[in-house]
């Protein structure tokens, strides 16, 4: 392979492989086949995603061609294999997805082959074994994923197996090993958290399926590479406190049983945003890449089983993005990565470019720095106070709510946050899962970034609406279709809105798009279908940058909560602190009073804006008022903000006006005193206030967790608004969604 690449340069030097400023190149690949170099990548532009393919030339890619059908794109994958480049991928349209393939042999393109189609089968990989082609995918559906494979061949694909044992099996990748078995990995939801699994398949057939990591935090991505005597799985892990690890695990067959060696660590920090590619060769030269953060690509090798380098950059040595790795190891020991470069926060677009760099073990010998991987990112170094989030029981709720008159149901959940799609860790199903399982969340939303590190494409869109209608499940865990809409701090100051849609039906709109380059674009926009949006961090000064909304924009149709509280810091108003969180640096005049001050009549929601996969735990939650535990009711309260938000207890909280529910609308005639009714069940002693235009105009302390009482304020002026601030002694509180009184 070295004669074809020596035109690639050596890391951290890199080939950029396509124009960054004509369309956006995502998860690029390399395969090498009768003296071609083949790179593909998945190509978003104009709103449409699609599968290129191109031969690398002396100074870029020529001959580059389309490959895919009319649907949206994702997750490419190529192999060389019996003289043919083939080239898998999955393509969604009119909301089915389907696994595809397509090779190339002297010139000469396939037609494509349908491997299979159905309501999600995703995560396509190609693989040899015994000289025949082979094709492993994901077969997701309601609460199950099953990994499968099939005989891949020029006339088609065979008959599909069900290989996996778990009843959540995802993102399986497998390898014939150094000693001819058959070795297949995936992460499987067991047992309320992600473990990676395993199997080999000997001439005895398939074994057992067996665990290989041991750690208590979730696992991500496996990737399986072959090694001299079987195969080499390696992972990474995230746990709550934003701690992070990369491992690994030889696997053997033995009398055809799966056995694993114990578990190598190699790196671990605190930190955000990973991606993992491994490859090998037949000589026993194993390399693994990941990067940390969005930063750097770090690359470790090792050879005949031997030790693991530490890790060394091999992608650019500046402060731009480096993302999606993916790793060829040739038999003369040259190393070729494709990966994806992207802008940082700035004045440039959010395109992504695929490069192209090489190196050999000796390079990676020489770069490895063990301090790179040292360094602690403060905005993921995790809040220190202790967090106590306590809840009633079932039992106490019901109780509570019979007394205060509800006749529905008061559901607690995070609708603020981030995966691996965006700037955050992990895959969407275990942002889901994670929201039920760790955090006992009743209801969850995902808003990644439209464009950070960069656009999120149409087929990830599509990829956002499945999974949130598959993990959606009535009466236990609510996944409201969602997503960031995030201009560009360094270009506008208007400030990051989550946008929510009713039902599957929702499009994303781009700060980018024509359709949402500004704040009243997107209000437009969302118009369209039954879609809300929400300020969040509504005075986050970054220090360089602002986050913080842009107040003069707004639209009461479609504008109706703000976010009071996150990690980042308390926005009730500009001076309020909390050791629930970051406390960063407000900006003035943007807090969630300002707006009330305005005129604006806007609800309340707290929310985490998670990135580790910390939501529901760390920042805070919304409760909300709704008939019913699905999309519809939960959808309908947050519009008519029947909501409040809270630091992360689950204190209880009713707040009525003339017999309305907070974020009520009301007229009472001149010359009547408005009637309050507050009903608070804290989880430590409560301090109740009530504000009225934002003052404080009446104090309980009643020594206890229990506060109800009823008051009325006959001082009225022509409209007036009010709500409820609750306080404990350990610092956690609660807002209700303000109540309008105005003169009849």
């Amino acid at each position: 392979m070295k004669e074809l690449v020596t035109r690639i340069p050596v890391a951290p030097e890199g080939m950029p492989v396509t124009d960054i400023y004509s369309e956006s190149a995502q998860f690029p690949g390399m395969a090498v086949q009768n003296g071609a170099v083949y790179v593909h990548y998945q190509a978003f532009k104009n709103r449409h995603d699609t599968l290129k393919v191109g031969v690398l030339g002396e100074d870029g890619l020529k001959d580059v061609q389309t490959i895919s059908g009319e649907g949206e794109v994702l997750y490419p994958v190529s192999l060389a294999h019996d003289g043919a480049t083939w080239f898998a991928w999955s393509e969604a349209k009119d909301r089915q997805w389907s696994v595809l393939a397509r090779f190339v042999k002297d010139g000469v393109w396939s037609e494509t082959i349908v491997v299979d189609h159905g309501e999600a089968v995703l995560y396509p990989c190609l693989y040899a074994w015994n000289g025949d082609l082979y094709i492993m995918w994901t077969r997701q559906y309601k609460n199950g994923a099953q990994a499968v494979t099939c005989a891949l061949s020029e006339a088609g694909a065979g008959e599909a197996e069900v290989i996996s044992v778990s009843a959540e099996a995802y993102r399986a990748n497998a390898c014939q090993g150094g000693d001819g078995n058959l070795y297949v990995t995936y992460d499987a939801y067991r047992n309320g958290g992600y473990d990676v699994m395993a199997r080999v398949k000997t001439a005895a057939g398939w074994s057992e399926e067996i665990r290989v990591d041991q750690s208590e935090d979730w696992v991500c991505a496996p990737r399986i590479m072959p090694a001299p005597t079987g195969a080499t799985v390696c992972w990474y892990t995230f746990g709550y406190g934003a701690t992070f690890g990369v491992y690994a695990s030889d696997l053997t067959a033995c009398d055809g049983a799966l056995c694993a060696a114990p578990v190598q660590t190699l790196t671990e920090n605190v930190g955000w945003y990973m991606d993992l590619a491994v490859a090998s060769n037949s000589k026993g030269l194993q390399a693994v890449a990941y990067t940390w953060g969005k930063d750097k690509v770090q690359v470790r090798v090792r050879q005949a089983g031997g030790s693991w380098t530490e890790g060394a950059q091999m992608s650019y040595e500046d402060i731009h993005c480096a993302m999606y790795p993916s790793l060829l190891v040739g038999e003369d020991g040259t190393i070729c990565m494709a990966w994806q470069f992207a802008f940082r926060n700035g004045h440039y677009d959010r395109n992504a470019q695929a490069v192209i760099t090489r190196f050999t073990a000796e390079d990676v010998e020489k770069r490895q720095d063990p301090s790179t991987e040292r360094a602690e990112n403060n905005f993921c170094i995790p809040i220190a106070a202790e967090k106590h989030l306590d809840r009633r029981t079932d039992e106490e709720v019901a109780e509570w709510l019979k007394k205060n008159g509800y006749t529905g149901k008061l559901l607690f959940g995070d609708i603020h946050g981030q995966s691996g799609i965006s700037d955050g860790m992990g895959k969407i199903d275990q942002y889901y899962r994670r929201s039920r399982a760790k955090a006992n969340l009743q209801f969850s939303c995902l808003t990644d970034h439209d464009c950070y590190p960069d656009w999120i494409s149409q087929s990830e869109w599509e990829l956002m609406r499945t999974t949130a209608h598959l993990m959606d499940t009535d009466n236990e865990l609510t996944c409201i279709l969602s997503f960031e809409w995030t201009p560009n701090e360094y270009q506008y100051d208007f400030g990051h809105k989550n946008v929510y849609f009713r039902d599957d039906d929702g499009d994303i709109f781009r700060s980018g798009d024509k359709s949402g380059i500004t704040p009243t674009d997107l209000y437009a926009s969302i118009k369209k279908y039954r879609a809300m949006c929400i300020p969040h961090h509504p005075a986050a000064d970054w220090g360089m940058v602002s986050a913080a909304t842009d107040w003069s924009f707004h639209d009461d149709q479609v504008e109706r909560l703000a976010e009071i509280y996150s990690r980042h810091a308390p926005y009730e108003d500009f001076e309020s602190r909390s050791k629930y969180t970051k406390n960063i640096k407000k900006f003035p005049r943007r807090s969630v009073q300002d707006a009330l001050a305005r005129g604006y009549r806007m609800g309340f929601t707290a929310g985490s804006d998670s990135h580790q996969m910390e939501h529901g735990v760390e920042g805070g939650i919304v409760a909300i008022y709704t008939p019913t535990h699905d999309r519809a009711g939960i959808w309908d309260a947050m519009y008519d903000r029947r909501t409040y938000g809270t630091t992360g207890a689950r204190i209880l909280l009713s707040f009525k006006a003339e017999g309305q529910p907070m974020g009520s609308e009301i007229k009472v005639p001149e010359g009547k005193p408005v009637q309050f009714e507050i009903s608070v069940l804290g989880t430590k002693t409560v301090k109740v206030e009530l504000l009225k235009n934002n003052q404080v105009i009446q104090t309980w302390e009643p020594g206890s967790d229990v506060c109800d009482v009823t008051w009325a304020d006959s001082d009225r002026s022509a409209s007036d608004y009010y709500y409820v601030r609750v306080t404990q002694p350990d610092e956690h509180m609660a807002w209700s969604s303000p109540i309008w009184v105005d003169k009849e």
